[in-house]
């Protein structure tokens, strides 16, 4: 191998190892927890909270048209709860459901017209059923989204030049070419024979 090609893939190897560090540990661990559900269950915690609205908040948000009873909402749910407008959003004329979804959870926000009363009803699968979404980019957003394609990109450029590195000192250690094909063709072995 070319000298330049060598110091390249240590550089990129120990840059690479660095900075996936953190997330490939976390995404290892949560691979485990995800495997083996049985080993991490939890309860549920359920809270829920319920306010009757004024009458005169009513009347106003009856009659505003759409645009203005989101602004309405927009206005109550951050003074009560400290929450914004969810992407789903579903009404009639009887109610509306306000649906927040994140990484091991759910609130549900309610405003029931015909009774006046606002509620909300949040669940909490606890910090296992977080982890376990966050490792499947499940309700996480756009940022995390991005985050698990960079650590994959991170994991990729690491296994190259890992194997790079592996042939600069193969001539060293004889195990390492055996080594490697059995790192590969076990895996394949293993679904080949015991995978339905």
């Amino acid at each position: 191998m070319h000298p330049t090609l060598a110091k390249v893939s240590r550089t990129v190897h120990w840059i690479s190892s660095a900075l996936g560090l953190a997330s490939l540990l976390f995404f290892s661990v949560t691979g485990i927890t995800l495997n083996h559900p049985q080993w991490f269950s939890a309860t549920p915690a359920e809270q829920s909270e319920q306010v009757v609205m004024s009458a005169q908040w009513l009347q106003a948000f009856e009659q505003a048209d759409e645009i203005a009873q989101l602004d309405y909402l927009a206005k109550e749910l951050d003074e009560r709860w400290g929450l914004g407008l969810p992407s789903n959003i579903d009404s009639d004329e009887f109610e509306w459901v306000l649906d927040y979804q994140r990484p091991g959870g759910l609130s549900t926000v309610v405003l029931a017209l015909d009774s006046g009363t606002l509620s909300l009803e949040q669940v909490n699968d606890g910090l296992v059923a977080v982890i376990n979404d966050l490792h499947k980019g499940r309700h996480s957003g756009l940022v995390w989204f991005y985050l698990i394609d960079i650590t994959a990109i991170i994991c990729i450029a690491f296994s190259i030049t890992g194997l790079l590195l592996l042939y600069v000192h193969a001539s060293k250690r004889r195990s390492t070419w055996p080594l490697v094909t059995l790192g590969t063709v076990l895996p394949l072995l293993l679904y080949w024979i015991f995978v339905p």
